[in-house]
Order: structure tokens, then sequence, then C-alpha cells
């Protein structure tokens, strides 16, 4: 079969299904998987598909939020890059807040051992997480428990939250734009951060490069409201043409 007409039936499966993965179209087409990892790139650059990690999805379908378990398998190598970064700037005894993105979810996987830490989370994946870890004192954000983001929020997160000393907020969204900010397709959840922000006294954003440029419904975070974003490197050609003047720090993971 010529290129031209896999990538075509490639194409009409993505739009039928939704979402494919690479391992499942190499076996049907009898291809390898690298020559599947072409097709969808060379998909990917026309704009008829996003690709994701393992596979692709319909550039057509909506950007709303996705569940748990669909974030955290896109970028995944790139998240924990970028998590490896973060670990760097966290100090002994300081209390850290993470949010419920699976950026923060890889964070919390690399904390480092031995390090007097208050974890502080409404994520109920990052609490799974950590459960184990006998060196760190945890604390859950209780509230109203959100099954398809693993999470809790309302008036009982916001309360305990008040309650809290915080020295270092680390968070993701699902965009980054250079004049507005950090943005999410939940209006619930863009409030809570945007509660968080205000009560932390340092803000740092965990985003990979393909959330900068991207603009979803709900704004919490202005460029001046962040202290540092870290990202991955493959970010450095966008950041060099369109975040050369921004209030924050930028880092790249190494």
């Amino acid at each position: 079969m010529l290129a031209a007409e896999r990538q075509r039936q490639i194409l009409d499966r993505v739009r039928r299904e939704g979402t494919v993965r690479t391992a499942e179209l190499a076996k049907d087409f009898e291809v390898t998987e690298e020559t599947i990892r072409r097709d969808l790139d060379y998909l990917g650059r026309r704009g008829h598909v996003r690709r994701t990690h393992g596979g692709a999805m319909d550039a057509s379908a909506p950007l709303g939020e996705l569940s748990q378990s669909e974030r955290e398998a896109r970028k995944l190598e790139e998240k924990i890059e970028i998590a490896r970064e973060a670990v760097r700037i966290i100090g002994p005894g300081e209390t850290i807040l993470l949010d419920a993105s699976t950026t923060a979810l890889e964070l919390a996987a690399h904390l480092p051992e031995n390090m007097p830490l208050r974890v502080v989370t409404y994520s109920l994946a990052v609490i799974e997480r950590l459960a184990g870890r006998g060196d760190l004192e945890l604390v859950q954000l209780g509230g109203a428990y959100e099954a398809r983001g693993r999470r809790f929020s309302g008036m009982l997160t916001e309360s305990a939250l008040r309650l809290l000393k915080i020295d270092r907020f680390f968070f993701s969204g699902a965009g980054l734009d250079p004049v507005q900010g950090i943005s999410e397709p939940n209006p619930e959840q863009a409030r809570l951060k945007r509660m968080m922000i205000e009560i932390s006294a340092w803000n740092g954003a965990l985003l990979d490069h393909s959330k900068l440029g991207i603009k979803a419904d709900h704004f919490f975070a202005t460029p001046v409201d962040l202290d540092v974003v870290i990202t991955d490197r493959e970010s450095k050609a966008y950041a060099k043409g369109q975040l050369k003047s921004v209030p924050y720090e930028l880092r790249f993971a190494r």
C-alpha cells in the first residue's frame, strides 16, 4: 500500500473513532510503529490530527477538559523532564501546593527523598502517589469530589486552603498566552487556581511546549502573577520569538 493511501485510511479512522493508537495501526496495516509515527507526524503537520502520547486524535474535536487518565497519556516524557527541573527549586522545610494536573503528579513522583516537606493538594492522584512516603507530611484539601478529574473542589476546599501558609504553588493549565497569561477550560478550576495563586508566596507554572500560544476559555494567572514558567526544550523556538520580555523566569528542562 502506498503511503498516501495508508495516510488517507488512518485519517478516516481518526475522524470515525476520535483517537487512534500507534501500536494498533501498525498491527492493522502490517507496518512498523516508526512508519505509523511518520504518517501521524505528516497528518499532524497539515493540521488533520493532533498528536498524542502513543497516537493521535481528531484535530476537529473540541479542546474541552480531558479526564485524568486521558491527560496522563499526553506528553509524558516532557512532563517528566519538567518535573525533574521543578524539584531543583524546592527547598527543605517548605510547604508546596500541587494542583490536580498530571504534570504536578509527575513532580510529586520526583520529590527528593529525606527532604522535609509538607505537600498540600486537592488531587487524589497526588495523595495516592505519595501515600507511601513516610518522609513527607501530606495534607489533603477536602471538598466535593469530582471523579473525572480525581480531585476535590468547592467551598470546603477553599476554606481549608485559607488556613495554610503556602511557600510554593506548582500548577499547569491548558495554555499560555504571552499577553493574557494561563487559562483553563473549566471555570471552577480556573477560579480555584486563581485563589491559590493569590494565597501562595511563589507561583510556578509547569507547561510543555504544546501549551504555549494556546488560549482556553478562562484565564486565571496573568504574566505578572508568575515567578517562573518551566517548560521543555522544544519550547525554545517559541520562547525566542514570543516570550522575549516576560516578567517571570523562563526555565527549560535539561
